[in-house]
This record gives structure tokens, sequence and C-alpha cells, in this order.
């Protein structure tokens, strides 16, 4: 488990040492304020789980900020998309096509054939239906596509059953009972088709390395199959999914997870790629806001800020734990506050009973680890503004 890169100095709230007080005062809130040193460095941890290179492609969704990408473009690493839209921004913040591998159930043939005419480095293909437009896309355009088949382990990721996504319940990947489909497919259509890969991924937020190396016992003989039947598929995909820890809780120790991974898949040959999203960017964001009401009534006390669900869904969509913390620290007595904003939702909410000292009007909070799902995931509900990010 890696240090939170909050902490109080002197009862000032630091965020990797820079005074949110500070810039609360700089910037109006609320605003999402990431660190471009708190995500090199965890960057950086992945890379050394390793004992060779790893191909690290970012997983967009978890934040697309464009100057987040720029910054991740620089450290010479690829991206990982869902959306046409998501091309759009990684082309915009100065990716080009071979840095992109395209994932997602749903992509259209508009979005197909856009990512085919930039020379998109890979498809991961989540079914056949999906395998078949791309192989008519590509036939029409005179190109050849490289694919990677999604495998579906049906494996327990033992997270939030809404982000888990290698069971067989989930709508995304295939099992292996689809190779033989897929097959034919590649053999209808070897000049525009070529499959140069297997890929997972089991679910997001894991803590635990168990799922991940369930799923490898299940892969990896798929991979070798294929590889005998005469393909020269050149890497594997283990998705993306480490978990970091919202809640003080137990993490993926990322050495002994390099180590399992590589003892599956050095017998392959193959180069390891991965899409890691809220890992290198979760706990690298904090959202700051501004305490608007304290209310107070015979059953509860209700902290009223000027940010909510409209801007942070996860506590309403996944009842996620974030750390709260007031930027000045107080002294007095901590009772158990419902933390609230102010949407016509009783489902608006922040931190249900949480332990914290009553705040005064006007007092600066910040709301930790929402680097990943939080400002993509934000809307202009009741039509209220969005909030600003900053990069610091």
């Amino acid at each position: 488990m890696t240090k939170k890169p909050v902490k109080y100095v002197n009862k000032k709230l630091k965020f990797m040492g820079i005074d949110l007080g500070i810039l609360g005062r700089k910037n109006k809130t609320p605003v999402y304020i990431y660190s471009k040193k708190r995500i090199g460095e965890k960057l950086e941890i992945l890379k050394e789980a390793f004992t060779k290179t790893l191909g690290i492609h970012y997983s967009v969704k978890a934040n697309s900020n464009r100057q987040v990408l720029k910054f991740l473009k620089a450290q010479k690493i690829g991206v990982d998309v869902v959306s046409g839209g998501e091309v759009t921004r990684a082309l915009e913040c100065g990716f080009k096509g071979r840095d992109i591998i395209f994932s997602g159930v749903g992509k259209s043939e508009e979005e197909i054939t856009a990512t085919l005419k930039i020379g998109i480095y890979l498809f991961n293909v989540e079914s056949p239906q999906e395998l078949d437009r791309i192989a008519r896309v590509a036939r029409r355009l005179k190109k050849c596509a490289c694919v990677s088949f999604r495998l579906n382990p049906n494996v327990d990721a033992k997270t939030h059953p809404y982000i888990t996504t290698g069971f067989r319940e989930n709508k995304f990947g295939m099992d292996k009972k689809f190779i033989p489909e897929l097959l034919k497919i590649l053999k209808r259509n070897p000049k525009n088709l070529k499959l140069i890969g297997l890929d997972f991924h089991i679910g997001s937020q894991l803590t635990e390395i168990n799922p991940y190396e369930a799923a490898f016992k299940k892969s990896v003989p798929v991979y070798q199959e294929l590889q005998r039947q005469g393909f020269a598929l050149s890497h594997f995909d283990i998705g993306g999914g480490i978990g970091i820890s919202y809640e003080r809780q137990k993490t993926i120790d990322l050495k002994k997870f390099g180590k399992m991974v590589e003892s599956y898949l050095k017998p392959l040959g193959c180069k390891i790629l991965c899409e890691p999203g809220r890992f290198l960017v979760g706990d690298a964001g904090v959202l700051l806001a501004q305490v608007e009401y304290v209310k107070k009534t015979p059953y509860k006390t209700f902290v009223i800020l000027n940010t909510g669900m409209h801007h942070l869904i996860r506590p309403a969509l996944y009842n996620s734990y974030h750390e709260i913390l007031p930027v000045n620290q107080k002294g007095g007595k901590t009772i158990n506050l419902d933390v609230v904003g102010p949407i016509c939702e009783s489902s608006d909410w922040l931190a249900k009973n949480r332990k914290l000292v009553i705040p005064s009007q006007g007092d600066l909070w910040a709301i930790c680890d929402v680097g990943a799902y939080g400002y993509v995931m934000a809307s202009d509900y009741n039509l209220h503004k969005k909030p600003i990010e900053i990069l610091i």
C-alpha cells in the first residue's frame, strides 16, 4: 500500500505537498484538482512491478482530462478507449493511431471506420458480430485490422457487482465456446483480419490477486491452443482493474502481482499489455468544496456542500466511500454527520454517518480519491455548472 497523497501539516491539509487552502482561495469551488507528480509516481510503481517492459495503455474512461492525457502522452505510453469520442480526445492530446487500443462492447460502424482510417493499433473484440463488422469495414477500406479476442473467464472478481466484468452474467467478453465461430470469420477474411492476441478484463477496483490467477488458469490454455492452430499471437492483455485504497483497506501487492503475471505468461513468449485507469489517477485527485449550510434536525445533522452527486456520483451509485477532510483542521468533538449536496434528490449524498467535527459556514472540505470516475461521470443535473479541473 502506497502512502496517501493527502496529509495535515500544521493543521493545514496538503495534497502532494501543496496547500489546498491556497488552491481554494485561488479557484472558485467546487474544483477538481489533479496531481501530475502523483500520477507519475503510480506509473513508476506499476512499471517496477515487472521485470520486462510492460505495454501500458491508460484507460481513458477513468479520467479524460486533456492536461492529464497530455502528461501521460509525454510519459510515452498508449491509451485504451471505449468510444469514438475518446479516440478523438486522445488524438487531440497528441496520441497517434498506433498508440490506441479500442475496447468496448458496442463499437459502431462509424467508429470502426474512423479508427481504421487513422491506423489504430488494435481492436479488443467482444463478440462474433463485432468481428464480422470489423471485417466488413476493413474490406471496404482495403485495410487489415489487427484484433484481439476478449475472453470472459467466468471468475468472481470480488468487487462491486456493477463493476465486475469477467463473470458469465456480464455483457463483456466471450468464453471459449465462441472460438470456433470467431475462427470461421477469420478464415473468411484473411486479408482484412489479423489475430494478434488475447485479453481479459475481469473487473474494476480489485484488491486481491486470486481472481487474476483464476482468470489466467482459464485463459492461458486458449492462447496456447490458438498458437497450435498456427496463429502468430504477439501479446496477452491483462486489462486493468487494480484497486486503490479508498478506506485505508489492503490493496494488491504489485511486486507479487507482477511476479504472478509473468509466471503464467513467460512460457507463451508474448508481450504483456495492460490497461490501468483508476490505479494511475484515482488517488491523484481531490474535489475541493465549500460548506454552504449546517442543518441540524432532531434526528440528524446535515452538512450541505456546493457539490454532490451531480459532480461525484460514486457514493450514490455504488455506495462507495471517499474520505472527506476539512482543509483547515479544527479541534472539537466529532459527531455523526451526513455530508450532502444541493441536488433535489434524497440520493444526493457523499457520506452518511461520518464522524467529523461540525464545520462553519464557508469552510473548505476536500473529498479524496476522486481522480478516477469523478468528473468523467459528472452532469449538469438541476442545471448546476460542472466543476472546473486543474492539474498541479
